[in-house]
């Protein structure tokens, strides 16, 4: 969870109980302290970024999962296990050994929602990012273990392209399984800021994409969240009707980028200038991002008209969204 979205949420859990930590000796709260401890017992680290006393998640995660043994014991036997903790009380704050520490990895890996929760080598590379989830402590270590299978493996293919770019003299076909790896790949997944900067090196080896290079690399770039400034741009310019898809991809990478009421409105001009094209390729993602933006105009923005209009505009369009979403829009509508 991310973006205004975490605001609209936030409410849900402000009266939400505190995380009591009873196997103490199971967490370790200091980073660095860990890392030692993991470089010395062989094991790799989990990380946790939690808020435990105003994170609702959170603390779900710690009582359904993260204090039960048939987690521990398990877990306990490849990872140290690391409590990053960012509470709001000052009696919690006073518990935290190295809240500036914290802020700083905070800032490194990214984090934007709690609870996340990273796994990674003793070099801080990270091989797999995990969250709340449900199915018990038993569910959780089994995921973890196939998080540490597959993101060991990407790892190991990262480093073999990365090598074998380092020796190419013809940087094409490298490139290329560059963008064929993006494309696969999440925002989240390991490694992903290498195979982007090989992607964006597409742009300039074939500027008038008469290899196929530059669309596709625009594509995985647009699809992955990896998409710069001048990369959006590029596919503004490509497809300014929205003939590829490719506008519309700007537009959903526009909104993943939305963070404060100015990245909101922004977004929501984009989707505007969208909906005036007439012209889909993924009509109900469209349609769920005219209901997001209906839904932030009358929440953080407060604006009431501009949020039934473009709640009239979403239900115009012939897809279906999420129960959730669409009980929102309908609600929104029923008080005109």
């Amino acid at each position: 969870m991310s973006t205004l979205t975490n605001i609209l949420a936030a409410g849900l859990v402000a009266l939400a109980p505190s995380i009591t930590y009873a196997a103490e000796d199971a967490w370790v709260a200091d980073f660095d302290q860990a890392v030692e401890l993991a470089k010395a017992e062989g094991k790799d680290l989990l990380v946790d970024f939690t808020g435990s006393d105003w994170c609702g998640w959170c603390i779900k995660l710690h009582e359904e999962v993260f204090q039960h043994d048939e987690f521990l014991t398990p877990a306990q036997k490849d990872f140290v296990l690391v409590a990053l903790d960012f509470p709001n009380s000052e009696e919690v704050k006073a518990k935290v050994p190295n809240p500036e520490r914290n802020d700083e990895l905070q800032e490194k890996y990214g984090i934007r929602g709690f609870p996340t929760c990273l796994l990674m080598n003793t070099d801080g590379v990270v091989f797999g990012r995990m969250g709340y989830q449900e199915g018990g402590p038993e569910k959780y270590v089994a995921d973890m273990r196939e998080a540490t299978t597959k993101g060991k493996q990407l790892l190991v293919e990262l480093e073999r392209l990365q090598a074998d770019y380092d020796v190419a003299k013809d940087k094409g076909p490298v490139l290329g399984r560059a963008i064929a790896m993006l494309a696969d790949m999440g925002s989240e997944s390991p490694g992903i800021s290498i195979v982007a900067g090989m992607a964006t090196e597409a742009l300039a080896l074939d500027p008038e994409n008469r290899a196929g290079l530059k669309l596709s690399a625009i594509k995985a770039l647009l699809s992955a969240g990896q998409a710069n400034d001048d990369v959006m741009t590029e596919a503004r310019g490509m497809d300014a009707d929205n003939a590829q898809g490719l506008l519309e991809q700007v537009v959903e990478a526009q909104f993943g980028k939305v963070r404060d009421d100015a990245s909101a409105k922004a977004a929501i001009t984009e989707i505007q200038a969208l909906m005036d094209l007439g012209r889909y390729h993924e009509a109900g993602t469209v349609k769920r991002m005219a209901a997001m933006a209906a839904m932030w105009s009358e929440g953080p923005l407060g604006d009431h008209d501009q949020a039934v209009a473009l709640a009239t505009r979403a239900n115009g369009i012939d897809a279906e969204l999420d129960e959730g979403l669409q009980g929102m829009l309908d609600g929104l509508l029923e008080q005109e």
